[in-house]
């Protein structure tokens, strides 16, 4: 569990939770009683068209009714409502994120919370039990909204049994936070709550015996053999689409990197052989006099190297995108893996080695921003279907083994992006808002070096 408490006056208490809600990638609830901040608003509606589930509930005020947020379009794929009035006011002030991050506090998602008031947010993620509490009052403010009807569901013997081999599955990886949707959707069904309530509850040992029971009665003939393939079958989908979600953010991350390490070398290395070539004439005057300095050596090593840098990055060519075209990019290569991802069960080629090749000229592609080639693999890629079903596999232990890899590998790209992330590189380039800012500042302290170096040259001529 993790706990973080923000103060506006202290913190840009905005801009973590933009960070926070660019994290989703399922559903986002939302009880505020102001809502009237366009950045959080639009943010929304950028998740939406992502596919993320909107829910916002906010108080029946004029603050709102005068906003520019045109709220109706959370509709579109989720649900908005306004309750209370003037003398009722619904004063909540939370968001929940993917079933597993509660942001609570004082502040309402008002420009003006944000930048003049002094508010206070506290931000829980782990914590199943506190999530679950801010969900169920969510649900209650949504039947005070009069536009939903709470109603006990039929049970759905088939859909009960799919749903609790996920939820198993999910346990087993430990992505506990991933079983909460498909729990609120079955607890609404009388046979189902009693296990359900325990599943909410976090006890899964007891709840998997529960469901074992409910399984042997909905089932006259129980085949353990086929309940465990079912399981593993379960789980290796669920550890599939991990992986390619790990290897996408992997590419992503890696792509920043050499975009940046591009321009860094086509921006600035021309300046830094400029300032190198200025020290190695000093320190030729000097040792002309006399005066010998180590340093030499080293200026002469570095100026060769970053000459030779220059030279070869100049070849490879990066365009640059504008943000049009950088999402589209973003999201052509997201759908992409899916297709040739060696490990994907949407993957269209049975021979894994033409996979990883189309893989790896879909990466290459993506890196160098080079878009019409993305966009066209991904075009090829549409063309094709899904030739290998990994419900067609038939031997238990075959899928034992297939399991234990795909876990084996999933350590080892998490791991792998985990290093990624925590090197000086990564963690340098991140801490920069604007690249176009920061490049114009390094150029202007080179040339001022350059000068000064320059001048300390021509007093020694």
């Amino acid at each position: 569990m993790r706990i973080e408490s923000y103060f506006t006056k202290q913190t840009d208490v905005r801009k973590i939770i933009l960070e926070l809600l660019d994290s989703a990638s399922s559903k986002v609830f939302i009880a505020v009683a102001w809502f009237t901040d366009t950045i959080l608003f639009n943010k929304l509606i950028e998740l939406q068209e992502k596919g993320v589930s909107i829910e916002v509930i906010i108080t029946k005020h004029e603050f709102n009714s005068q906003s520019r947020n045109e709220y109706l379009l959370l509709e579109k794929n989720g649900f908005f409502a306004e309750i209370g009035s003037d003398d009722q006011l619904m004063h909540m002030k939370f968001c929940i994120i993917d079933y597993d991050t509660v942001i609570s506090g004082s502040a309402n998602w008002s420009n003006r919370a944000f930048t003049v008031n002094n508010e206070e947010v506290t931000i829980v993620s782990g914590n199943q039990q506190r999530t679950n509490d801010f969900i169920e009052e969510f649900e209650r403010l949504k039947e005070l909204s009069g536009k939903i009807q709470k109603l006990e569901e039929a049970l759905d013997i088939v859909k009960a049994l799919k749903y609790f081999k996920l939820i198993k599955a999910f346990v087993d990886l430990g992505e506990t936070s991933k079983i909460q949707p498909y729990l609120h959707e079955l607890k609404n069904i009388k046979e189902l709550s009693s296990i359900i309530n325990i599943l909410l509850s976090g006890n899964y040992d007891t709840a998997f015996k529960e469901i074992e029971k409910f399984e042997k009665s909905y089932t006259q003939i129980v085949d353990i053999k086929s309940i465990e393939k079912s399981q593993i079958l379960s789980q290796i989908k669920l550890i599939s689409y991990q992986i390619e979600t790990l290897q996408i953010e992997k590419c992503e991350v890696e792509a920043v990197i050499e975009q940046f390490n591009h321009r860094y070398i086509i921006e600035l290395n021309p300046l830094i052989s400029k300032i190198l070539a200025v020290k190695k004439k000093i320190y030729e005057k000097l040792k002309k006099h006399g005066i010998v300095d180590d340093t030499y050596q080293k200026i002469e090593e570095e100026f060769e190297q970053k000459n030779k840098e220059y030279q070869e990055e100049i070849k490879n060519e990066i365009p640059e995108l504008n943000d049009e075209e950088a999402s589209d990019i973003k999201k052509m290569h997201r759908e992409a893996v899916k297709l040739c991802h060696p490990d994907s069960p949407k993957c269209i080629y049975e021979d894994k080695e033409e996979a990883a090749r189309i893989f790896g000229e879909l990466t290459t592609a993506f890196k160098t921003n080079d878009i019409d080639k993305v966009r066209h693999i991904w075009n090829e890629l549409k063309l094709g279907n899904p030739i290998t079903n990994i419900d067609e596999f038939d031997e238990l232990e075959h899928l034992r083994v297939k399991l234990e890899t795909l876990k084996a590998k999933y350590s080892y790209i998490f791991n792998e992006l985990a290093e990624i992330k925590l090197s000086e590189t990564y963690q340098t380039i991140s801490k920069i808002n604007d690249w176009n800012i920061f490049f114009q500042n390094q150029k202007e302290l080179l040339n001022k070096e350059y000068q000064s170096l320059t001048e300390k040259y021509v007093k020694h001529e």
